[in-house]
């Protein structure tokens, strides 16, 4: 009897014991296995090297954190792979296909000893490392943002963490890059098929309703190819911001948000470093930035401005950096800095009477033009260069529109100047205000010079009247109703098609 009971105790200890090893240890395996499935067909051996990698100490809490830096190391610092490059030999005077083994052999040597010390921080220290890379290309990389979207919604639906939608184990630090007080509206960099295919498959049907099809076919391309609206003081930007942290340009950038004491320190940093230069140039700091990457599900709505409420839908944004902290790179007075964008104004266009504001509200994508110059706006003399080109634009478009017309009996157009680059237009003072003339100031000059003063009466820079609906504290929304309008009128367009059968 007494041996009969040690066996079932024996049974039950072990049943325990397994089951406690499957609640403890099977999640992190899956997720290595999920996360490995959208690249492998059977990622069987790859899951083993990372349970191997992984297994000690054995806890199940090391176990599970060691799982996770390895997915996250293999994201964003992945072993480096052994491929030919191009050489010129001067044999043949052709480029021929070859292998540098002994760069590869240190490449491979220095990844593994930054490997081995990332693992060593977490088994020995207890301590998550950092993990650095050198700028946001790798961050936006189509496969890397696929992946860290993957890896972060299977870390919440596994439980990996205490957050319920969990972020990244370790803080990600980029080496090169720089930070501006802007929000990127759009862009193809992150969402190219998303983006363009329902613009472009709705330009005909748009562009038939628009004040014409050159309006609509600039607001496109001012769209699509992204354009960043400045930080504004108004209410609508009350509350944690994201701002952007970019290299080379602005649609190769990714969101860094902030809220409180940080995000009042980094704004009085931006004006410092305006105040400290006698440079017109955009306030931009060259930083390094340290955060973490989250979801943008992770957030409720009160959790940032309500000028960015877009930035929430997980369909729009792969993540979000909650910002940890930065080392300045270096912003001298003299030094000469490159970071391009478009340098844009927008306007409502009409002809003799002004649009009322119930109509652009209705639609406003059919009633706005905006004109941009793409340029280096945080050199001085490169910005002053391209806001000079941008309102040539804007006068030259009015003076020669009449060749445009469809038809030559109707009323010339006059423009309507909403907001621009460095000015919201809602009425409120933009956060980080550059020094220089601003956009508006540039064509009011200009219109009151003797060989454009005609046009003062066609290019109206004085009326407020559309800032609650068009300013750029709004055009987030202003962007997000037309995908929504293109979305209903395309299913609505689909359902007809069914009932009327082939």
């Amino acid at each position: 009897m007494e041996s009969y009971k040690e066996i079932v105790a024996i049974i039950l200890a072990v049943a325990t014991a397994f089951f406690y090893l499957i609640w403890f240890f099977v999640p992190p395996i899956r997720l290595v296995w999920r996360c490995l499935s959208t690249q492998e067909n059977l990622p069987l051996l790859n899951t083993l090297k990372a349970c191997y990698d992984s297994a000690w100490p054995f806890n199940p809490a090391m176990f599970r954190r060691q799982m996770r830096l390895w997915l996250e190391l293999r994201l964003l610092h992945p072993k480096p792979c052994r491929e030919p490059k191009w050489f010129l030999d001067p044999r043949t005077k052709r480029y021929q296909l070859r292998y540098d083994d002994a760069a590869f052999s240190h490449e491979l040597a220095e990844w593994k000893r930054s490997t081995r010390a990332k693992f060593g921080a977490l088994k020995i220290e207890d301590r998550e490392p950092v993990i650095e890379v050198v700028d946001v290309f790798r961050l936006n990389n189509e496969s890397t943002k696929d992946g860290i979207k993957q890896y972060l919604l299977a870390v919440s639906q596994l439980r990996l963490a205490l957050d319920e939608q969990a972020p990244f184990l370790c803080s990600v630090k980029i080496e090169h890059g720089f930070l501006l007080p802007l929000n990127l509206l759009a862009g193809p960099m992150s969402r190219f098929a998303d983006d363009w295919d329902p613009i472009v498959n709705s330009y005909d049907r748009m562009a038939g309703r628009a004040f014409s099809p050159q309006q609509m076919a600039i607001f496109n391309l001012w769209l699509l190819w992204g354009a960043s609206v400045p930080i504004c003081s108004c209410d609508q930007w009350g509350g944690p911001v994201t701002l952007q942290y970019g290299f080379g340009d602005e649609n190769n950038s990714v969101r860094v948000r902030v809220r409180d004491e940080r995000k009042e320190q980094l704004l009085a940093e931006l004006r410092k470093v305006v105040a400290g230069r006698n440079s017109g140039a955009h306030p931009a700091l060259h930083v390094s930035i340290t955060g973490r990457l989250w979801p943008p599900g992770s957030f409720f709505l009160g959790e940032i401005c309500g000028a960015q409420q877009e930035l929430l839908n997980p369909d729009r944004e792969a993540f979000i950096i909650e910002y940890e902290g930065h080392s300045v790179i270096g912003n001298p007075a003299s030094s000469r800095l490159f970071y391009t964008g478009y340098v844009w104004a927008l306007f409502v266009v009409g002809r003799e009477l002004k649009p009322g504001v119930d109509q652009v509200r209705q639609e406003p994508w059919l009633h706005v033009i905006p004109f941009f110059e793409h340029g280096n706006f945080v050199d001085e003399s490169c910005y002053e260069m391209a806001k000079l080109q941008l309102v040539l634009k804007v006068i030259n478009f009015v003076k020669s529109s009449g060749h445009l017309e469809a038809d030559p009996g109707l009323a010339p157009l006059r423009l309507w100047y909403v907001c621009a680059l460095d000015d919201s237009g809602c009425g409120g003072d933009i956060e980080v205000v550059p020094k220089g003339k601003t956009i508006r100031s540039i064509l009011e000059e200009l219109l009151s010079e003797s060989e454009h003063r005609p046009l003062k009466k066609r290019i109206i820079t004085d009326d407020r009247g559309y800032g609650q609906l068009l300013s750029g504290c709004h055009l987030s929304r202003v962007v997000s109703g037309l995908f929504d309008t293109i979305a209903e009128e395309g299913g609505a367009q689909a359902a007809g098609r069914a009932r009327r059968g082939p």
